[in-house]
């Protein structure tokens, strides 16, 4: 039958210069990740790392969001820790990938390019398809700006 096999994934992407040395955005983003996340990401209400530390790939998390007074309870581990290049998460319960690129600009700017995929979409929701992406871009758009306003002292 016709549309009913996967979904393409759907994903929102922005990117943005920030005025820190690379090592500082990765150390925020990548090295204290599960202490920092809920800071750039308010609808995570509920955030554990579940394997011990450090942070490496492989480790496993667990996180609660809340979007529209609706939780999500989700498993994740990190598929990818390169210090200062990438860090990416992908849901090991939930079909999702996260995943932070930092590039230096110059000694004290930083490229944070930031991609969220919805890996799949279940049946019911691919009509609104084009809905889900414009709310994944916009998602997007509002975490590069919540970490620039972190790394940049401003008030989130």
């Amino acid at each position: 039958m016709l549309g009913m096999g996967a979904s393409k994934p759907v994903s929102g992407q922005a990117d943005d210069v920030v005025n820190c040395s690379i090592s500082v955005a990765y150390d925020m983003i990548g090295n204290n990740f599960f202490k920092n996340y809920p800071k750039w990401c308010p609808q995570v209400v509920d955030l554990e790392q579940v394997s011990p530390p450090p942070i490496q790939p492989g480790t496993i998390g667990r996180q609660v969001t809340r979007d529209r007074g609706i939780d999500s309870e989700s498993t994740f581990k990190v598929s990818e820790f390169s210090p200062a290049t990438r860090f990416e998460i992908k849901g090991i319960t939930e079909p999702f990938r996260s995943a932070y690129e930092l590039t230096s600009e110059g000694p004290d700017k930083t490229r944070i390019a930031f991609t969220f995929e919805l890996q799949e979409i279940d049946l019911m929701m691919r009509p609104f398809q084009k809905l889900i992406k414009t709310a994944l871009q916009d998602g997007a758009t509002q975490t590069i700006e919540n970490i620039k306003n972190l790394l940049e002292g401003a008030p989130a």
